[in-house]
């Protein structure tokens, strides 16, 4: 019986991330920091494109904040947040891009008009994983700025972003963002810096979508807040 309960035991852990490392631990055996402010383009995120690629075009928003390029220690611990639901490293990196945010100065001084809004999962997805990965880094980042978290929008499945084709998929599914109820929405934006929260940008298509609705809904400016971007 003993034996039966530790295996079980064992399964629970793995399944939660309860086995996982203390993030601070995890961090500091990693040697990993986030990325100075000023050392990618505010327009796309990326460290590589020199500022001149013309991004806010393409992604609607003022400008994107991240922690690091989406490789390495940093890549695992997103992985492990999404499919080992690895909360604390969820909380734990959340608190660091809200400082980032702050650090970046990307909001009115001490956060007047700004509301916190993460990218939706669908459904589905979300109901399998067992874990809004987004919305915990929301929460966070709202609480070290001392901001709040508005969920006004709903995703229908539009392929993932590490699925082959996805981008064509994402682009092609243009409607896939919606509001959760229209009226309340449009309240909880209307004339607000909206900073929206995602893990990783991988070629903008799901900041693009998310940003044009919420400017279509009133929002005063977008600012992407994301944990990784890929170069």
């Amino acid at each position: 019986m003993a034996v039966l309960l530790n295996v079980l035991q064992a399964a629970c852990d793995a399944w939660l991330g309860c086995g996982l490392p203390a993030p601070a631990d995890a961090v500091r055996a990693a040697a990993w920091s986030p990325d100075a402010p000023g050392t990618w383009c505010a327009a796309c995120g990326s460290a590589r494109c020199g500022g001149a690629c013309g991004a806010p075009v393409h992604l609607g928003v003022e400008r994107v904040v991240r922690l690091g390029a989406h490789d390495g220690a940093l890549r695992g611990w997103v992985l492990a947040i999404k499919h080992r639901r690895w909360e604390a490293m969820a909380e734990h990196l959340g608190g660091a891009l809200g400082r980032q945010l702050a650090a970046c100065g990307a909001w009115p001084p001490a956060g007047q008009g700004a509301v916190v809004v993460p990218v939706p999962m669908p459904p589905m997805r979300r109901w399998a994983r067992g874990i809004d990965h987004a919305a915990m880094l929301a929460r966070e980042v709202a609480r070290a700025n001392g901001l709040r978290v508005a969920q006004p929008l709903r995703q229908r499945h539009a392929g993932s972003q590490v699925e082959a084709g996805g981008r064509a998929a994402r682009l092609a599914h243009a409607g896939r963002f919606t509001w959760r109820e229209r009226t309340r929405a449009a309240r909880a934006v209307q004339g607000r810096t909206v900073v929206l929260v995602d893990d990783v940008r991988t070629t903008g298509a799901t900041l693009a979508a998310a940003a044009a609705l919420l400017r279509a809904g009133g929002a005063g400016s977008v600012v992407a807040a994301v944990v990784s971007v890929r170069e």
